[in-house]
């Protein structure tokens, strides 16, 4: 068994990759790959590991790289990449990380004062990497008041208030992240410039109005080299579409449980669905030849 998308403290997971090591082994996968968001810093870590003390099984180096497609924001799944070609092209800073993401914040908390929502006024990004939209939503939620002022979904669902109101243009949240994002291609080109393959992370955990047509914008681009169709936002049916779309259209297909941690605490590592384990097979045609 496989799990090619998790998270760390490097990003906005709660486990350090020693912890992410001993659960795989536990788990006795295989192969795995942390994809921290626009972040290799979990691998510079692993540098200064035995890692075989860990994780008897293969690491593949990977990143999860935000980019932007039709004016929304969506994710590419870089694997198999040469950690220092990503360093050096400069988008994987974690100054610029917190740069930015506390400027966001500020601005947000500017947000809350205007529309009398209640707020702490102490709120920053710090030490770990969590977004200025995670520490917003979940400092909203102490707040029992504010509930009425947000539907059922983005209530309780920080990808939901990202998706609809921070990167909508009709919000008053809405702060244009997109604006410092690159394009598929370019995010692509680079991966593909690091010696890895490109995917497409989680369809179905974009806010679209038709999902196939969103996917078939995106591959008419031929930048992809295929679709990461086992995930926790994913049900059985939407797998089995994006793996005969896979087969169809000549692609690779991969899978993770884009595990968080405490973050995410019912999705589990080495899992899509709860209880669905994510095959091996569907790595075999492109295993890289570039792993730990």
């Amino acid at each position: 068994m496989i799990d090619l998308h998790i998270h760390t403290t490097s990003s906005d997971g709660s486990d350090e990759p020693e912890d992410i090591l001993i659960k795989a082994q536990q788990l006795g996968l295989k192969y795995i790959s942390i994809t921290d968001h626009d972040s290799i810093g979990a691998y510079k870590k692993l540098r200064e590991m035995k890692v075989n003390n860990y994780f008897e099984g293969k690491i593949i180096p990977g990143c999860e790289f935000s980019v932007v497609h039709k004016g929304k924001p969506i994710e590419i799944l870089g694997y198999g990449i040469d950690l220092d070609t990503i360093s050096s092209a400069g988008i994987v800073s974690d100054e610029k990380f917190l740069e930015r993401e506390n400027a966001y914040l500020k601005k947000m908390m500017e947000v809350c004062r205007d529309l009398n929502l209640k707020y702490s006024d102490n709120l920053s990004v710090k030490g770990g990497k969590y977004f200025a939209t995670q520490i917003m939503h979940s400092d909203l939620r102490k707040y029992p008041e504010n509930e009425k002022y947000f539907t059922k979904e983005i209530w309780e669902s920080v990808n939901a208030f990202y998706r609809t109101c921070v990167t909508n243009g009709n919000s008053p949240f809405f702060l244009d992240p997109m604006k410092n994002y690159p394009t598929i291609q370019e995010a692509a080109a680079l991966i593909k410039k690091a010696g890895g393959r490109a995917f497409l992370a989680h369809l179905y955990g974009y806010f679209v109005d038709d999902h196939e047509e969103f996917l078939n914008s995106m591959m008419s681009l031929n930048a992809l080299d295929g679709i990461e169709c086992y995930h926790s936002l994913h049900t059985t049916d939407t797998t089995k579409y994006l793996l005969n779309y896979c087969n169809e259209n000549k692609l690779y297909a991969s899978g993770g449980s884009d595990y968080h941690g405490k973050i995410k605490p019912n999705v589990k590592i080495g899992e899509s669905i709860i209880g669905a384990k994510i095959p091996y097979e569907i790595l075999e045609p492109w295993l890289p030849n570039n792993m730990i």
